[in-house]
């Protein structure tokens, strides 16, 4: 089993620097997670099995610069401790990942992380000795790590040991302090490279033991972040996500176009790296989107805008790393409508991009 600490957080929208005290009343908990402090979380007891999580309410932006300032606790167990505490980055509120040595981080995607392991597991490529590394999108093994494993001393030793997680946005630098002095850092655009464009994430800390375990523990010194306006939920995580799943087809209100055009508004993009989510994790299952307008100008033209706004969509999700073989755009112009062309609110419904999920034919 792997003794992980990650440090992830979740994106939302721009807006200003916004530094605080922090108190557990900012933290949704559920598990096993059990406030101990003002500022301080038990994520897991010292038994096996067990898994908690607790996850910020409010959203920031990675497009600002964000310092946090933490004590950790890893347990008291040195030789047969396990399994760790995640902090987490992740577009999506509130989700948990697989469990054991996974730490409820493995199989987030997109997704970074910053591990505190002290557990080793050969088959993941730890060394010997306490190590921290950058993972991403959900891979626990170093082979995938952006940075590290660096070595540390032991820290599964009762005690609390500071930790200072700051991001430089102008720099493009990650850098993790560990009793005071660096012990890794990261330069890379995490918010092109790592989340797609999406700069806007939550954060949370999750954890987990299996056969082997440790009381796990979180203390808030410190958190300054650039603070976000909340986040309107993804339309794909609710009851139209279970419906495109079933192979029903589904309208997003989420997506938007400049008007006129065949250009994505930004606040399409999350719904859109959803969808591509579920793509790969379905990845025998073929999707079509079909473009409609209402009926306002020409027919030809109105047939031109369906068709490059569906293309614009497949574009998109090629970008993020759908083969083309598995998207087909098409526009029907103004030939379908669902509401009456005669009132806005019509012309509005009407003006539209349908998805629906299919299996090839074999």
């Amino acid at each position: 089993m792997k003794q992980l600490y990650l440090l992830f957080f979740f994106l939302t929208a721009f807006s200003v620097s916004y530094t605080q005290e922090a108190s557990i009343d900012d933290f949704n908990l559920s598990g096993d997670a059990v406030k101990t402090g003002a500022n301080c979380i038990r994520l897991t007891p010292d038994r096996i099995w067990s898994g908690g999580s607790a996850w910020h309410k409010q959203p920031i932006d990675l497009n600002g610069p964000f310092e946090m300032k933490l004590q950790v606790m890893l347990g008291c167990k040195n030789a047969d401790g396990a399994d760790g505490i995640v902090f987490v980055f992740h577009p999506y509120a509130r989700r948990t990942g697989y469990q054991g040595e996974g730490m409820g981080f493995a199989g987030l995607e997109p997704s970074l992380g910053i591990e505190i392991d002290t557990w080793l597991n050969e088959h993941l490529g730890d060394p010997y000795q306490d190590h921290i590394a950058l993972l991403r999108d959900g891979s626990v093994h170093h082979g995938n790590s952006l940075a590290g494993p660096a070595r540390i001393p032991n820290i599964e030793d009762c005690r609390e040991h500071p930790l200072t997680v700051r991001w430089t946005p102008a720099k493009l630098q990650l850098t993790i302090e560990l009793d005071g002095k660096e012990v890794l850092s990261y330069r890379g655009d995490i918010v092109s490279g790592i989340f797609r464009g999406n700069s806007k994430v939550y954060w949370g800390v999750t954890a987990a033991t299996g056969a082997y375990n440790n009381r796990q523990e979180i203390c808030f010194e410190k958190l300054e972040f650039t603070k976000v306006e909340e986040v309107k939920p993804l339309e794909l995580d609710g009851p139209k996500g279970k419906e495109l799943l079933k192979g029903e087809v589904i309208t997003l209100d989420n997506l938007q176009f400049e008007s006129g055009s065949a250009t994505l508004l930004s606040t399409s993009k999350a719904e859109l790296a959803r969808l591509a989510e579920i793509m790969r994790k379905y990845p025998t299952l073929k999707l079509d989107i079909f473009g409609h307008t209402d009926n306002i100008g020409g027919a030809g033209a109105n047939q031109q805008l369906s068709s490059r706004r569906a293309e614009a969509v497949a574009t998109y999700l090629s970008r993020l790393g759908i083969p083309d073989k598995r998207l087909s755009a098409k526009g029907f112009g103004e030939k379908y409508p669902i509401a009456s062309n005669s009132t806005s609110l019509g012309r509005l419904k009407n003006r539209r991009v349908e998805f629906r999920l299919s299996r090839p034919i074999p």
